[in-house]
């Protein structure tokens, strides 16, 4: 018997630099991933949920690193 379990990520960015910073970071862990410019999409296929819950950790945090109106908070 063969047993499959594919998880399936879809992550679209608000921002080009999440996008970036996102897609390195998933290198340097050797994932794989496909990525739509159009849309600032990166579809990720995860073996185990804790790695998706990982990269979805990952992607928040990005993201909110790359908003323009945190950073113009954070100055105020």
């Amino acid at each position: 018997m063969l047993a499959e379990k594919n998880l399936t990520g879809k992550f679209k960015f608000e921002f080009s630099g999440a996008v970036k910073e996102f897609s390195k970071w998933l290198v340097s862990i050797g994932q794989d991933f496909s990525y739509k410019e159009k849309d600032y999409m990166i579809t990720v296929k995860f073996e185990f949920d804790e790695d998706y819950s990982k990269a979805e950790a990952k992607a928040y945090e990005l993201e909110r690193e790359a908003d323009p109106q945190v950073e113009l908070e954070l100055e105020e």
